[in-house]
């Protein structure tokens, strides 16, 4: 067991999830054809998730976080460009890292504090940190943290902790009783799993502790 070098601890209270064995793409039948044409695969997702661990439209804030975000519109357009053609301002403007976080706060109609994520095999969990600064600063309204991240090209030589398929995550945060325990700890010369791939997973189980990886540390997750 490796001492912990700090901790937080929150309080999931509601969490949503998808991944590639989902064959479709959600529908969206609650925002406007018009405005759901032009979105990606992966901002469907976000939207579909975020609809689903919010109907209400309460007000709430909102944490973004992904490694590599329109990762698949992004090769896309700089193939384009390699092309000597023009790339289209709608594929670009949904193609920024907060985008998807931009259209939810937009058909949700939601005004209060947002922040984007990405940070490497620590996007997760300094996700998770970021949460707990908002509940820090400001306790109510809880806050969103929208989690996802598609198969990187193979024209760009991803690694094996890189992501091979689409998934997304939401968890809804609060100030009640802290259900998880998340610490920084010494990084191992072993190879732990990735938290993108198995926190929703180990989440839903019957085990209490789980250790990722990290770029300068490994993460502890710890059930409450």
């Amino acid at each position: 067991m490796r001492t912990a070098l700090w901790s937080i601890q929150l309080n999931i209270s509601r969490t949503r999830h998808w991944h590639n064995d989902n064959d479709t793409t959600p529908r969206l039948d609650f925002i406007p054809a018009l405005q759901r044409r032009r979105l990606s695969a992966l901002a469907r997702i976000n939207l579909e998730l975020a609809h689903q661990i919010n109907p209400e439209n309460t007000p709430i804030r909102c944490i973004f976080a992904s490694r590599h975000g329109e990762i698949q519109q992004t090769v896309e357009m700089l193939k384009t460009l390699a092309h000597g053609e023009l790339i289209s301002p709608a594929m670009f403007s949904h193609s920024v890292h907060n985008a998807a976080q931009g259209l939810w706060s937009i058909l949700a109609q939601q005004k209060d504090e947002c922040s984007a994520i990405s940070a490497g095999l620590d996007t997760l969990p300094l996700a998770f940190v970021e949460v707990a600064g908002m509940l820090c600063d400001a306790p109510e309204p809880q806050v969103l943290l929208m989690y996802s991240d598609e198969a990187v090209p193979e024209v760009l030589s991803p690694d094996d902790l890189e992501t091979k398929q689409r998934f997304a995550l939401s968890c809804m945060i609060d100030t009640g009783t802290a259900n998880l325990q998340l610490s920084a700890i010494a990084k191992s010369s072993d190879h732990p799993s990735n938290p993108r791939h198995d926190f929703f997973s180990w989440w839903q189980s019957s085990q209490s502790q789980l250790i990722t990886t990290g770029n300068d540390c490994d993460w502890e997750w710890t059930k409450l």
